[in-house]
């Protein structure tokens, strides 16, 4: 699977950084930390959500409303459109490669297939 990567771009997460660097040490291939490939933001102003509770809290309300703003929202959270645009413009700065892996987190992965559930390190593939 990895033969025909020709870069390996990460987000900027430890989790995902870890995950990273043991491909690069594995396939040797070049690494790029891209910092648009984040996780979900619960809070899009960043001074809303104070505690664990409260990011779960939006979490919840983000999964009700299918990702989508809703007029009665309470958080202020990342959108599924929002994700995807951010991502998206990381993508389009490498669209020049042939073959690209990403590493970075679920709900970011979500947007770009028809997947309910993704394992732990699990590999999507998807076609641009």
């Amino acid at each position: 699977m990895f033969n025909e990567v020709q870069l390996i771009l990460a987000s900027p997460y430890t989790r995902a950084l870890q995950t990273a660097t043991e491909i690069v040490r594995r396939h040797n291939r070049p690494l790029q930390v891209e910092l648009g490939l984040h996780e979900w933001y619960p809070d899009k102003s960043g001074w809303q959500i104070k505690s664990g509770h409260q990011a779960m809290a939006a979490y919840d309300e983000y999964t009700t409303n299918h990702g989508q703003a809703s007029d009665s929202q309470i958080w202020n959270y990342e959108t599924s459109a929002d994700i995807r645009h951010r991502v998206q413009a990381v993508f389009d700065k490498y669209q020049h490669y042939q073959c690209v892996a990403c590493v970075t987190h679920s709900e970011v992965m979500r947007q770009f297939g028809d997947w309910r559930r993704i394992g732990y390190c699990e590999i999507k593939m998807i076609q641009q």
